[in-house]
């Protein structure tokens, strides 16, 4: 649909679809404009297909309709970008991590090998970029826009920098596990996109700082949600092996707070055990799995995920923003932490 309605409030399906339909056609005119790129293109497609709920440019848009936009068209162009940017995200994080599958299908590298994997996740970066310029806003909340994107994007690789740096140390804090999850996934996820969102609006200082205010802790908790389905999950919902996180030793708080809560012999079995990778058995994984539960470390996470959710909750109740953006973003700060995939 193609609206400049101030009126039209699209469900969160109508705007997937949206969104879709945008990438669809950018990234057939990108693969004409250059036809070497067309095989590249053709899996960054494949992957945007294969499933996502486009959480991004949700909050993306509806942090617009907060700061007082209402061109629908370039809107979505816009928050269309940031699935573009997290398809960056995803298949150079799948290379670190040697992982095999995403949304139930084969990763680029696993079915053409590390280096069209990395091409692909370059050329992601660059078309995010050309789609978020060419999405239609004039020059200056496109210039506060960019600012913001700008530092999301250096915090995303900052994030899955430091990630790398702590993956083989077993001493990790608590402070250096949520530092990792708001850099690697809660500021691009959820406060950035709201900000950017906002200022392509025009939106004052006063509602940009207030939805930031609310998007860092519901980012955050975001991501322990992530962190709770990569342990805990379900493989059909994911579509992804549950245990990837086991097995590539994730350092997250879940982690750490298991980590630093067990008395040995079970501590030493778990920091030994989490990161083995395939010399793990099913029956192994279990037991490291129960030893997250043992230790109290994933229902303490649980329980900071709903505290982080409702303070995101409680500052959007008093943001100086419309009622119905309000209620829209109200609804995706619970999708976000009650979310299956």
């Amino acid at each position: 649909m193609s609206t400049s309605s101030p009126a039209y409030l699209p469900t969160l399906d109508a705007l997937h679809l949206d969104v879709d339909a945008h990438l669809d056609a950018f990234l057939r005119r990108s693969s004409a404009a250059l036809p070497e790129n067309g095989p590249l293109i053709e899996e960054l497609w494949r992957m945007i297909s294969a499933g996502g709920k486009r959480l991004r440019p949700a909050f993306c848009y509806w942090g617009y309709r907060a700061g007082g936009g209402s061109d629908y068209d370039a809107i979505v162009g816009a928050a269309a970008s940031l699935e573009l940017l997290h398809t960056f995200a995803l298949v150079h994080d799948d290379i670190m991590d040697a992982s095999d599958e995403r949304r139930g299908q084969a990763t680029v590298h696993a079915r053409h090998g590390v280096s069209v994997g990395v091409l692909a996740g370059d050329l992601a970066l660059v078309l995010a970029d050309s789609c978020l310029l060419a999405a239609g806003f004039s020059a200056d909340p496109m210039r506060r826009a960019m600012d913001a994107y700008q530092t999301m994007r250096q915090e995303v690789i900052a994030g899955q920098y430091l990630d790398v740096v702590v993956a083989g140390n077993s001493e990790v804090t608590e402070g250096e596990a949520r530092r990792i999850a708001v850099l690697k996934s809660g500021r691009y996820s959820i406060e950035k996109p709201l900000v950017i969102g906002a200022r392509l609006a025009g939106a004052g200082e006063e509602v940009v700082g207030a939805l930031a205010a609310a998007g860092e802790p519901l980012g955050e908790a975001f991501q322990f949600r992530d962190d709770l389905l990569g342990t805990f999950g379900e493989r059909h919902s994911l579509g992804k092996p549950v245990d990837s996180d086991i097995r590539e030793g994730k350092r997250n708080l879940l982690y750490a707070r298991t980590a630093a809560a067990l008395s040995e012999p079970e501590q030493s079995l778990f920091k030994d055990g989490w990161g083995s990778g395939e010399s793990l058995s099913e029956s192994d994984i279990e037991r490291l799995r129960s030893l997250v539960e043992q230790s109290g470390a994933r229902a303490s996470v649980e329980e900071l995920m709903i505290e982080l959710a409702e303070t995101a909750r409680a500052r959007l109740r008093t943001a100086p923003i419309a009622p119905e953006p309000r209620a829209a973003l109200l609804a995706l700060a619970e999708l976000s932490i009650n979310r299956l995939v």
